[in-house]
């Protein structure tokens, strides 16, 4: 089997699987798992709702992620692309299922809820002061390579760090303003359940969009420590502490995508 065969095995591969569990049904199961980890109460009017929400969310960000992969396999010649343009790719579904999400509205005279939310009330610590750390981060390892090019002269040109410095400000407008929306989408006076899946709901989209959006925020500042360390010959204990930053910012991209999550807030309303 030619090389050439095996990239393009291992190029449709991924984005195939994808697509395959992005429209797999949604079984009973999860979204059993669903009501438990978002606190929702699952009743006749709950189950389609929450049914209806994992099956739109899967299918978009399946899509997504897997035009990303292959526009990465398309246009980028380096592996590491996949990665993030495949996250890039599914952050996107994930803001295009949750534009066109929405509850059933209930009947007669409208009522807004009178709890004012903003974005910081379900986000977890790292959602909020997660920008500032990665940035942070890449800027002390930065530093050091400044300090201590390889050969006398930095390889690393400029305009790469400037260009995933960028990728992070673009993504931590996307993880503000998203999920801003999130908060802020109207909250229309329901019944107690509708309200749980409400708040269910929210969570659940808060806790896809911060972690992606951290995500390709770590890949972006990984993509610049990662060739500072291989262009890198600074003394101890300097060169250490770039190895720990760049094994730190991985950890903190499989944390972010795996790992993070968001606390549901109580449903608290009342007629305007």
């Amino acid at each position: 089997m030619s090389s050439t065969t095996v990239m393009l095995i291992g190029l449709l591969a991924v984005p195939t699987l994808v697509s395959l569990f992005g429209f797999w049904p949604v079984s009973e199961r999860r979204v059993a798992r669903f009501a438990m980890r978002y606190g929702v109460s699952l009743t006749r009017d709950t189950r389609p709702v929450i049914s209806a929400y994992l099956a739109r969310t899967s299918r978009w960000r399946a899509c997504g992620g897997a035009i990303g992969w292959l526009a990465a396999g398309a246009f980028t010649s380096g592996s590491g692309y996949y990665y993030f343009l495949g996250a890039a790719g599914y952050l996107a579904g994930a803001l295009a299922a949750e534009a066109g999400t929405s509850l059933p509205m209930p009947e007669g005279r409208r009522r807004a809820a009178l709890t004012a939310r903003g974005p910081g009330e379900s986000l977890t610590w790292w959602a909020r002061w997660g920008p500032v750390l990665i940035v942070a981060a890449l800027g002390v390892h930065t530093w050091i390579y400044q300090v201590w090019p390889k050969a006398g002269s930095a390889e690393v040109s400029p305009s790469r760090v400037v260009l995933d410095l960028a990728g992070i400000g673009l993504a931590t407008a996307v993880l503000w303003l998203s999920c801003r929306f999130v908060v802020m989408r109207p909250r229309p006076v329901r019944a107690v359940d509708l309200d749980e899946a409400d708040d269910g709901i929210r969570a659940s989209a808060l806790h896809t969009i911060s972690g992606a959006s951290l995500a390709l925020m770590c890949l972006a500042a990984l993509d610049a420590m990662w060739a500072m360390l291989l262009d890198l010959d600074a003394p101890e204990p300097f060169n250490w502490i770039t190895s720990v930053l760049g094994f730190a910012m991985l950890l903190a991209a499989l944390y972010s995508w795996f790992g993070l999550r968001t606390r549901p807030r109580p449903a608290l309303s009342g007629p305007a």
